[in-house]
């Protein structure tokens, strides 16, 4: 016969118990639990086998594990502990090794000061409570649990290869991924490890990060928990959570594949890791760092399908489509990317490789490191520990006859002077700067020491670009924007010349919105004004007016251009374009993109900011009087 606990604990308290410790025998009779034959063969077989009561009761199925715990709570007056939901911290578990927990059955739940909480099977035991003080050094406090509830938690704990595998199995439930590391792993192990709840475990974390288009994984420890993020167009979004404990050997695990160091925790590392999964191969770069927490690894996913890429699909303006086209086709001279890291530079410029590779030319790369790999091109990867540096590489390339020469980055006045002297004698040379725009890419040449005369002989054009995310076509809705945002355009909701769009959210864009980047950009040409300036060493500001007299589009017009053709929206171009000279605004009138320095409009001629003509200050639309001077505003309308 047996009752639930709450009847076991109101007649326990019926029955008077708690006035002094009965037997545990008479305290199940008197609560109901047991019956008194049962009782008298259960102490029979008691004497006989040497084993506790409780454990002949359970043996003889007259009572339950959970039965036994609760009794034996009520008859010691310590509390019954229900460990199916029971959270334990950590750095409580640490206080006590396994293998005493193991021994006596028991596990560590709280701290409280200088007192431990400790779950055991058989409180009795004042050997392990002896035990406990002298391991911890606390004071402990016992509490009483079933013994299989203890050992699940030792083993989920301690040994938590099979929880950590069912979760694994229930999230991910596909294939096993193929890995070919720098340093492979011993083929008789292989079977071994495709069991391993870790391996499913980053094998999960990296198929996941595949699937929904993630460029970077980051895997971060935290005081209680490892989060996992993935960064999937250019932000930032959480993916997993795991348990603190499983940190440090799937940062293991990621490393044996990376062919890094396992031992090495306290200094950065890098790696790089190939990945076969559904007939997809995929290059991945691993690097580790050491935080308060411990290690955080960031893995950058380089799917090759990327890399083929063509400059039509890049995203840029008919325009500066033709004019790029134009750049990558002359015999000589330099191009330069511009723009911050991961506004997409690498993919520009693999994608003009793409465009002029052939059989009749001699390509070749210098990378830091090869990110792609791209048949018919010849890619050197920068070595910097065996003295592969990019001018040591780059004075080789010149003797190995090359028709076309990429740089990936120049860093230094000796690599910027090498590129500059190879595109004089007949190499195209393509590269990428660190500025924020193209006027702002010649000064900068300027600032690490090459003469003025050199640049402007050498470079041909200058394109800046940024990304932007595209509006989910799946969720594509009209809406006004916010009055905030539009009057950091100097535009109002009444003189809105087009419609704007968003992405409501969906299953498509995993709520998000937003679907893909794109690409907006600028496109400077070195023309024979410009090349005047550059010599007399004009700024940046001056070069930048010149261009766009010149036809230059800026970052921020083709930004407007992209929000006119409902491709993003005005949030992602105010992120990209941060710059006031590179703003825009739309003319009310003619709808035409206007710089924010302008108070006309150069094409219609009507004010893009109201003001008044007798004193100069900006007004409201609707005056007909300049409250200032009191100059008659209508004067102006009618002009």
């Amino acid at each position: 016969m047996a009752y639930p606990k709450e009847s076991i604990l109101k007649r326990t308290r019926e029955s008077r118990l708690f006035g002094g410790r009965r037997k545990l025998g008479e305290l199940l009779v008197e609560t109901g639990l047991l019956e008194r034959g049962q009782l008298e063969r259960a102490l029979q077989g008691h004497r006989d086998s040497g084993k506790r009561l409780g454990e002949t009761l359970i043996d003889m199925d007259f009572l339950s594990e959970e039965e036994i715990a609760f009794a034996l709570a009520m008859q010691l007056r310590i509390p019954f502990i229900d460990m199916k939901d029971h959270p334990i911290e950590p750095q409580v578990l640490e206080l006590v090794p396994e293998e005493v927990c193991r021994r006596y059955l028991c596990i560590p739940i709280q701290r409280q000061g200088n007192s431990l909480q400790v779950t055991m099977a058989d409180p009795l035991d004042l050997n392990m409570i002896k035990e406990l003080q002298f391991v911890t050094g606390l004071n402990i406090t016992p509490a009483i649990s079933t013994p299989s509830q203890i050992i699940e938690h030792l083993q989920r704990h301690y040994h938590p290869e099979t929880s950590l595998g069912d979760v694994a199995d229930e999230i991910a439930g596909e294939e096993f991924l193929e890995f070919y590391s720098e340093e492979p792993e011993e083929e008789e192990s292989l079977d071994k490890l495709k069991d391993s709840p870790f391996v499913k475990m980053v094998d999960l974390i990296i198929k996941n990060a595949i699937k929904k288009g993630a460029s970077d994984v980051h895997i971060e420890a935290q005081e209680n928990a490892v989060r996992v993020r993935n960064r999937v167009d250019g932000v930032l979004h959480d993916s997993i959570r795991l348990p603190r404990w499983t940190h440090p050997i799937i940062v293991s695990r990621i490393k044996v594949l990376g062919g890094m160091n396992i031992a090495e925790r306290r200094l950065p590392q890098d790696g790089r890791i190939k990945v076969k999964a559904s007939n997809v191969s995929v290059d991945l770069r691993v690097s580790t760092l050491p935080t308060f927490y411990g290690e955080k690894a960031v893995i950058r996913i380089l799917n090759r399908e990327e890399a083929s890429v063509t400059i039509e699909e890049l995203g840029f303006s008919e325009k500066n489509h033709t004019i790029l086209r134009s750049f990558i086709r002359q015999p000589q001279g330099m191009v330069l990317i511009t723009g911050p890291t991961g506004s997409g530079k690498t993919s520009t410029l693999y994608a003009c490789m793409r465009e002029i590779v052939s059989e009749e030319s001699n390509i070749i790369t210098v990378e830091d490191p090869v990110e792609y790999e791209l048949e018919g091109i010849n890619q050197v990867q920068v070595n910097e520990k065996v003295g592969l540096t990019f001018p040591f590489v780059l004075r080789s390339i010149l003797r190995q006859d090359p028709d076309v020469i990429m740089v990936g980055e120049i860093r230094d006045e000796e690599t910027a002077e090498i590129a500059l002297q190879a595109s004089l004698t007949g190499h195209l040379v393509l590269s990428t700067l660190h500025t924020n725009d193209a006027p702002t890419a010649v000064t900068r040449l300027m600032d690490i020491g090459m003469p003025p005369f050199l640049i402007a002989t050498s470079v041909m054009g200058v394109v800046a670009q940024r990304l932007v995310r595209v509006i989910c076509p799946e969720c594509k809705e009209e809406y006004v924007p916010d009055p905030e945002l539009l009057a950091r355009l100097s535009m109002r909701e009444q003189d809105l010349p087009f419609t704007f769009y968003r992405g409501a959210g969906c299953e498509n864009c995993n709520g998000t919105g937003f679907k893909g980047r794109t690409a907006i950009e600028e496109v400077m040409i070195m023309g024979h004004k410009l090349r005047e300036l550059v010599q007399a060493r004009a700024t940046a500001d001056t070069l930048r007016e010149a261009a766009m007299a010149t036809g230059m589009t800026t970052l921020g017009i083709s930004g407007l251009r992209k929000i006119r053709m409902g491709v993003t929206t005005i949030e992602e171009v105010l992120k990209a374009v941060h710059q006031k000279e590179e703003l825009t605004t739309i003319c009310a009138n003619c709808g035409k993109p206007v710089s924010l320095d302008f108070k006309d409009c150069p094409f219609c001629r009507k004010p893009i900011v109201p003001n008044c003509e007798g004193c100069g200050r900006i007004v409201q639309p609707e005056w007909i009087v300049c409250p200032y001077c009191t100059h008659d505003l209508r004067s102006r309308e009618d002009s």
